[in-house]
């Protein structure tokens, strides 16, 4: 039974295809309670949110636009993850791959620099960045393992560092969340 459940929404023109793959692989990663769906439908992203004189979107401005414009989300229970070709940044940061907004319930991820020749370390990074985004909504912090997915990419070279799973810390924090938030929601 799905405790929680997060929607994978193409952001502009971001392939379905590989928003599909990202579904499937993180409901193989993620603990039993945890459900992914796609939403076949693509959300657009207003011009208002892009800064012209960074040639960036404003991430965090990204996300609560796709938490707002679902209209579904439910906190920690029905959740958003976002994927988009374009590049962001939040202030203070040139770039993010991603960013999460768990009060929103959303999270986005940014593969314009995630992009690689080879497609499959491309699908990779995003798969690892994928799961990291989610991982936040789901009450994760960054972890100090630089081999854990939750660990911080600084750069292109973290990310390839990491690995596409949690360790066991962060693993057991993820399990303990999904099993308490089970709980809570059964006691309504």
């Amino acid at each position: 039974m799905a405790i929680v459940e997060v929607i994978i929404v193409p952001i502009g023109s971001f392939p379905i295809s590989e928003a599909a793959l990202v579904t499937d692989v993180l409901g193989e990663r993620f603990p039993e309670g945890v459900r992914f769906r796609l939403l076949p439908s693509r959300l657009h992203v207003p011009l208002t949110l892009f800064d012209w004189s960074r040639a960036q979107y404003r991430a965090g401005e990204v996300a609560l636009h796709l938490a707002g414009s679902l209209g579904i989300l439910d906190p920690p229970r029905i959740l958003a993850l976002g994927l988009s070709e374009a590049d962001a940044f939040v202030e203070g940061l040139n770039f993010v791959f991603g960013v999460a907004l768990p009060t929103a319930g959303a999270a986005v991820v940014f593969s314009r620099r995630l992009y690689a020749r080879d497609r499959n370390l491309y699908l990779e990074r995003l798969i690892k960045e994928s799961m990291h985004e989610v991982g936040h909504l789901l009450g994760l912090d960054h972890c100090p393992n630089p081999r854990c997915v939750m660990s911080f990419s600084n750069s292109i070279h973290d990310v390839d560092r990491k690995e596409a799973a949690f360790c066991e810390a962060c693993l057991t924090k993820l399990e303990d969340y999904i099993s308490r938030l089970g709980r809570s929601l059964g006691s309504r």
